[in-house]
C-alpha cells in the first residue's frame, strides 16, 4: 500500500475523497429508519473492514472500524439519530445542491426527506459526502475535495485556488450573521422551498459562560464545529484519516496474445527440459527469449516462479563448483548436524574426517551430503536466501525428504504455493525420474562407496520421523472407496474382499473408526442379500405374493434368480437388478422380527437409490439406534475419505501479528487478478485457485491461515458457496476456527459485495442449510444474524419460494 490508500474505497468500495456521513459510510439511504437494515449494513461494513491488507495500512483499517462502530451506535440510538438527522437536514439545506440530496421516495420516511434547496457551492459531490473542516476554511476545503471527483476539478483546480480568498470571505460573512436571522435571508432561494428546521429556544448555560450549547440553531446554518461537536465522537472535523488522495492509476499493460501465450508455454517446457538435463544455462536462455513478451497474470506468475527456480539452481551449482575447486586442508564444513573436516586432498581425491572416521572420495564422485556442505559454505546472501536455494536443489534430489524440503521452504519465507507448483511441474516434465521420496533419510545421507584404503565405518544417517506412508494412506482410501461402491452395487462378496485388503493398511485411530463404520455397513448389507437369497430358495413355484398391495405370481426361483408373472407378463430378475421394494419384502419375510432386522433393512435403504438417508434414518430409529450411531452410519455414504487430512493435527488460530506479513504477501500476489475480475465467475475462479494454493502451503502455518481467509473472501464475492463450504471444512481441519462464524462472514461479505439476485439467492439457500445446524449446535446468536441476512437476501433475490423457505426457518426448534 502507498500513502495514496483511500480506506473508504479499499475496504468499503465508496467513491468518496472526504469523510462520509454515517449513512453513506454504512451504504444506507439518507435518513434510513429501519433498525434491522442499519444493523445488517453495519455488520456488512464491519466484516469487509475486518479483512487485513498491507501491514502499513493497519492503522487506517482500525480507524475505519472505529468510525463504523460510532456510526452504528449513532443510528441505532433514537435520540442520537434524531439529533443527527436534524443536523443533516439543516446542513444539507444550506450546503448541498438539489441533485445531490434528492432521495427516492422509498429511501426514507416522508417526514425525513432531504431538503432540496439549491446550494451556494456548485461543485458539491452527488453522493452527499460531508467534508467537515475548521470554521473559516470549510467551504473552500469542501469545494476542493469535491472537485477531485469531477472532471471540472481536474482542470479547474488552479482557478479554485485563485478564488479561495473570495470564497473564504463569503463563508465568513455567512457564518458570522446574527443568530436570529433566518436562512431565507442569509441564502435567499425564491424558486425552491425547503422544510424549515423547527425553532429551538436558546438556553443559558453556566458551564460555558452563558453561551448556547453547540449545534444548529433555528433558521441558521450550523458551523462545521456545531455539526461535529453536537454528537461526541462523530464527524469531528479534526478526526480525519491520513493519506486519502485518489489512487494513482497505472498505464495499461500490453495484453498477451494467443501467440505470446504459446511462445511462453514453449519456453517454460524448454526450461524444464534443461532442468531435467541439469543444463541450467539452457533453461536460462529459453526463459530470456520470452522475458519481455507480454504475459497474462497467470503466465507472469508461472514465468517468475520457474525463472527464480533456475536462478537458484545456477547459484547452487556455482557455489558447489567454486567450493570444490577451493577446498583447503583442515577446513571444516557443516550440513545439518554433521561436521566434516578435510584431512588431505589433491587434484584427484579428497579425504574427509567425520564422526571420528576418515573416508576418501574421488573429486568427481563426492557424496551428496558432502556436496551440500561445500555448496552451503560458499553461498552468498542472507540465510533465508540460502534456505530457498538449498530447498530448490533438494527438490530435484530423489533422496531428499519432501517434508524437509517444505520445512526449509517455509523457513525461507518463500510462497508455499510456488513450491507446490514446482512440485507439480517436476512431476509433469521430469516423468518421475527425480521425484523426492516421502520417507527416506534426510538429505545429509552419504552413500558413495569409500576408498578401500580408508575406514569403512557406516556414515551417519539423519532419518525422518516415523509416520504413516502417504502411499499406504492413499491406497487405503482407494480400497475403502471401491468397497463402498461395491456395497452400493449389491456386490457384497467383492466389498468384503476389498475390505480384507484394506485392513492391514489401517494404522491410525481415526482411520480405524472410519474403517469400522464402513465394515459395519458392508456386513449389514451382506446379511440383507443373504436373507433375500435364502428366501428365494424357499419360494414354491406358482405361489402368490402380496408385495405392498401388488399381487405377483412366482414362476420359478433359486438362490440368485427370480421369475415372476405380473400384469400378464413374465419378468426375470437377478440379485443385481431385483426391484428394491421386492428385495426388502423378501428380506423381511426371511429375517426375524427384531431390532437387528430393522438395522439391516436401514443399511440397505441407505445405499439403494430408491431409499436414501431419510428413509434409512426412519428405519434405524425403529431399531432403537442412538442418534450418534445413526449419524455415523449415514456419514459413511458421503465421506470423501481424504484420509491424509485425518492425520493433520489441528493448530491454534495464529495472531494477527503472525499473519500480517504472509497476508500482505498473499494479497500482493493476487491483487492484480482480483482488481481485474469483472464477473462473478471471475471471483469464483480466483477463490478456487486461492484455495488450492492455501492447501499446498504447510499445514497449520500462518501463510496457510491467510490463504484460506483470502480464498473464502473471493469465493464469497463470486457467490460460490459450494467452494466456501469446502474452504471452511479444509480450514477447520487444520485450524481451530468456528465454522459457523466464518459461514456467516462469507454470507455478509457476499451480500455487501454484490447486488446480483443470483448471489442473494445463493446467500438465502446457504442460510437455509446452515441455520438449523447452528441452532442444533447452540449457536443461536450466529443463527439469528444469519437468518436476518437471509431474509434480506431472499427479498432482494425476488424469489417468493425462497422468501417462504426462509420464513420457515423461524419455526426451527
Amino acid at each position: 500500500m502507498t500513502q495514496a490508500t483511500n480506506p473508504y474505497q479499499m475496504w468499503l468500495g465508496l467513491n468518496v475523497t472526504g469523510r462520509p456521513d454515517c449513512y453513506t459510510l454504512l451504504g444506507l439511504p439518507v435518513y434510513e429508519a429501519d433498525t434491522g437494515k442499519i444493523m445488517v449494513a453495519a455488520q456488512n461494513a464491519m466484516s469487509r473492514a475486518s479483512i487485513p491488507m498491507a501491514p502499513a495500512d493497519e492503522p487506517l483499517r482500525h480507524t475505519l472500524l472505529s468510525e463504523i462502530q460510532l456510526a452504528q451506535n449513532c443510528l441505532l440510538d433514537p435520540a442520537q439519530k434524531q439529533a443527527y438527522d436534524q443536523q443533516l437536514q439543516a446542513y444539507f439545506s444550506g450546503q448541498i445542491a438539489p441533485a445531490a440530496v434528492a432521495q427516492p421516495a422509498t429511501a426514507a420516511p416522508a417526514q425525513a426527506a432531504a431538503p432540496t434547496a439549491p446550494a451556494a457551492n456548485p461543485s458539491s459531490d452527488s453522493s452527499g459526502d460531508i467534508s467537515l473542516k475548521a470554521k473559516k476554511t470549510s467551504a473552500a476545503t469542501s469545494a476542493k475535495s469535491r472537485a477531485k471527483n469531477s472532471a471540472f476539478g481536474m482542470y479547474m483546480g488552479g482557478v479554485a485556488i485563485l478564488l479561495l480568498a473570495a470564497v473564504a470571505g463569503g463563508a465568513y460573512f455567512v457564518f458570522t450573521e446574527p443568530a436570529d436571522e433566518p436562512i431565507a435571508q442569509a441564502d435567499p432561494q425564491p424558486e425552491t422551498t425547503s422544510p424549515e428546521v423547527p425553532a429551538q429556544p436558546e438556553e443559558e448555560s453556566t458551564s460555558n459562560g452563558g453561551k448556547s450549547p453547540p449545534g444548529p440553531k433555528s433558521g441558521k446554518r450550523p458551523t462545521s464545529n456545531d455539526l461535529a461537536n453536537s454528537i461526541p465522537g462523530l464527524g469531528n472535523p479534526e478526526d480525519t484519516m491520513a493519506g486519502m488522495p485518489a489512487m494513482n492509476s497505472k498505464p495499461p499493460e500490453p495484453k498477451a496474445t494467443a501467440e505470446d501465450q504459446a511462445e511462453l508455454k514453449a519456453a517454460l517446457e524448454a526450461a524444464w527440459i534443461g532442468i531435467s538435463e541439469k543444463d541450467y544455462a539452457k533453461s536460462s536462455i529459453a526463459l530470456d527469449q520470452v522475458r519481455m513478451t507480454p504475459k497474462t497474470p497467470e503466465g507472469k506468475t508461472d514465468f517468475d516462479r520457474v525463472d527464480q527456480f533456475v536462478q537458484d539452481l545456477m547459484a547452487y551449482n556455482k557455489a558447489l563448483n567454486d567450493g570444490t575447486a577451493s577446498l583447503r586442508e583442515n577446513e571444516e564444513l557443516t550440513v545439518g548436524s554433521t561436521t566434516f573436516t578435510i584431512s588431505t586432498l589433491d587434484d584427484m581425491r579428497v579425504v574427509v574426517r567425520f564422526a571420528g572416521q576418515n573416508k576418501g572420495y574421488e573429486r568427481g564422485q563426492l557424496p551428496e551430503g558432502f556436496q551440500r556442505a561445500i555448496a552451503l559454505s560458499r553461498l552468498k546472501g542472507e540465510d533465508t536466501v540460502k534456505q530457498r536455494i538449498e530447498a530448490s536443489h533438494l527438490l530435484l534430489s530423489p533422496k531428499a525428504d519432501i517434508e524437509y524440503i517444505r520445512e526449509l521452504w517455509t523457513q525461507s519465507g518463500a510462497d508455499g504455493s510456488a513450491l507446490a507448483a514446482l512440485e507439480a511441474g517436476k512431476k509433469k516434465y521430469l516423468a518421475g525420474s527425480m521425484v523426492a521420496a516421502n520417507s527416506p533419510s534426510k538429505p545429509t545421507e552419504m552413500t558413495s562407496t569409500p576408498s578401500e584404503t580408508e575406514t569403512t565405518t557406516p556414515e551417519p544417517m539423519m532419518t525422518a520421523p516415523a509416520a504413516a506412508s502417504t502411499a499406504n494412506v492413499d491406497q487405503l482410501a482407494g480400497l475403502m472407496k471401491q468397497a463402498r461402491q461395491q456395497v452400493i452395487d449389491r456386490n457384497a462378496s467383492a466389498a468384503q474382499q476389498l475390505l480384507a485388503q484394506a485392513a492391514p493398511l489401517v494404522t491410525s485411530p481415526k482411520h480405524q473408526e472410519k474403517f469400522n463404520d464402513l465394515k459395519q455397513l458392508a456386513d449389514l448389507n451382506q446379511q440383507f442379500w443373504q436373507a433375500v437369497s435364502s428366501r428365494l430358495t424357499k419360494l414354491p413355484a406358482d405361489s402368490e405374493l402380496d408385495v405392498n398391495g401388488t399381487m405377483i405370481r412366482v414362476v420359478e426361483s433359486d438362490a440368485n434368480r427370480l421369475v415372476i408373472r405380473m400384469n400378464g407378463e413374465n419378468r426375470r430378475y437377478t440379485l443385481a437388478d431385483i426391484p428394491a421394494g421386492l428385495a426388502k419384502f423378501l428380506a423381511e419375510q426371511e429375517l426375524p422380527t427384531q431390532a437387528e432386522t430393522k438395522k439391516i433393512i436401514g443399511a440397505f435403504l441407505l445405499v439403494t437409490p430408491d431409499g436414501g438417508a431419510d428413509r434409512a434414518r426412519e428405519e434405524f430409529a425403529t431399531a432403537f439406534l442412538p442418534d450418534e450411531e445413526i449419524d455415523k452410519m449415514v456419514a459413511v455414504l458421503t465421506d470423501p475419505y481424504q484420509l491424509a487430512d485425518d492425520l493433520i493435527e489441528q493448530a491454534n488460530i495464529p495472531t494477527e501479528a503472525d499473519i500480517s506479513a504472509p497476508a500482505a504477501a498473499f494479497q500482493e500476489k493476487w491483487n492484480s487478478r482480483i482488481q481485474s475480475a469483472q464477473r462473478l465467475d471471475d471471483h469464483a475462479k480466483i477463490g478456487q485457485e486461492m484455495a488450492a494454493a492455501a492447501m499446498a502451503m504447510p499445514n497449520g502455518s500462518p501463510q496457510q491461515f491467510a490463504g484460506f481467509r483470502y480464498a473464502l473472501a473471493e469465493s464469497a464475492r463470486g457467490g460460490d458457496f459450494a467452494t466456501c463450504s469446502q474452504i471452511i471444512q479444509d480450514w477447520h481441519t487444520r485450524f481451530a476456527i468456528d465454522q459457523g462464524e466464518w459461514h456467516l462472514k462469507a454470507m455478509q461479505l457476499a451480500a455487501g459485495s454484490s447486488m446480483s439476485s443470483k448471489v442473494h439467492a445463493a446467500i438465502a439457500q446457504h442460510a437455509i442449510k446452515h441455520v438449523p445446524l447452528l441452532i442444533a449446535d447452540g449457536q443461536t446468536k450466529a443463527a439469528g444474524a444469519m437468518l436476518k441476512l437471509a431474509e434480506e437476501s431472499a427479498t432482494k433475490a425476488r424469489d417468493k419460494d425462497l422468501v417462504e423457505a426462509v420464513k420457515q426457518l423461524n419455526m426451527t426448534p
